[in-house]
């Protein structure tokens, strides 16, 4: 049986360091995730004013990540890949901030994108190497 934890991060006046190394927005331009060379992800709401607010701060990656992807229609399953420099990869669920999937291989990501298929409807999830 697979049992998940979920980490509360806390901090007082400061937020620790986020230095923004990845960026993507949401199909519904609600939400706007960022990767950051610590190896942490945010996610931020957007208003319909435009203005930007933290979330959550989700903590998988060792390394800086690398790379921001949707990993599904975002309208129906909210997931996210992430990949970070020493080849980690995970897989999120933006709903709840939890790393559902997490995956070493090593090879370093430049890039991820998903893509439907000319054929069918699938979706394809493409990966960028080094």
């Amino acid at each position: 049986m697979r049992t998940s934890l979920q980490a509360v991060a806390l901090w007082g006046k400061n937020a620790p360091p986020h230095s923004i190394t990845a960026i993507m927005i949401t199909d519904d331009q609600q939400t706007i995730v960022t990767g950051s060379q610590e190896g942490q992800l945010c996610l931020w709401s957007l208003s319909p004013e435009l203005k930007i607010s933290a979330k959550e701060l989700l903590f998988g990656h060792s390394t800086s990540v690398t790379c921001l992807a949707r990993a599904r229609d975002f309208s129906k399953q909210p997931y996210v890949v992430s990949a970070a420099e020493n080849g980690e990869m995970c897989v999120w669920n933006v709903t709840n901030g939890q790393c559902v999937e997490k995956y070493f291989v090593l090879l370093y990501f430049l890039d991820v994108m998903l893509s439907k298929t000319e054929e069918n409807e699938n979706w394809l999830l493409r990966l960028f190497l080094k």
